[in-house]
């Protein structure tokens, strides 16, 4: 019994030890952005896309009126989404709040950058995903999850990608939307398919 109890002393703070070192090298540092597009979306970029969310909203709304899918196509640029994003992530959440929040579009590949600030400190992170679907078949690949000077390594990559993709797959959060193809271009994000009631 002594043992054990010495052994799981031993394992937590070995656990300790890694979470602090962790978080040393989490809170370090800056995340190397020089290969995006420095955005600084407007109001008018906001308003936008407000205008596109709203429109999709209605076409929604009459899908479940009606009772049947409806096609529908809409498009965000990054100056929007990332509007639309910093509106967000600048409210206090129960984890934080983030600040310098970009999404950034590029052939193929969805860019995530900002800086966390919780329990008193900064996390840099930048987040890339390779995303596309055609015929209604999703493909994602997490290229690159860094904090700070920490990068995930491919394990921990797949395990996040595949947590996110069975929340998606589960229902959670419900989309309005069936995707039938997903096309991310230099700028632009476009995705079509139809309004599910």
């Amino acid at each position: 019994m002594r043992r054990a109890l010495v052994f799981g002393i031993w394992l937590l703070l070995a656990l300790a030890g890694v979470v602090v070192v962790l978080g040393v090298f989490a809170t370090r540092g800056a995340v190397d952005i020089s290969d995006l597009a420095r955005l600084q979306p407007d109001s008018l970029a906001r308003a936008r896309a407000e205008a596109k969310l709203n429109a999709f909203g209605q076409t929604s709304e009459q899908a479940r009126l009606a009772g049947r899918a409806i096609p529908v196509q809409v498009a965000f640029t990054h100056d929007e989404m990332t509007a639309l994003l910093r509106d967000w992530a600048g409210q206090e959440h129960g984890f934080g709040s983030v600040t310098e929040m970009q999404l950034t579009f590029r052939p193929r590949t969805l860019t995530l950058t900002g800086v966390l600030h919780a329990v008193g400190l900064n996390f840099p992170f930048r987040l890339d995903i390779a995303v596309s679907t055609e015929h209604s078949q999703r493909t994602a690949e997490i290229i690159r999850f860094q904090v700070g000077e920490v990068f995930a390594p491919g394990f921990v990559r797949s395990l996040a990608l595949a947590l996110a993709e069975r929340t998606l797959d589960a229902g959670l959060p419900r989309l309005p939307i069936a995707i039938e193809t997903l096309v991310v271009t230099d700028g632009e994000l476009l995705v079509s398919g139809t309004a599910v009631p």
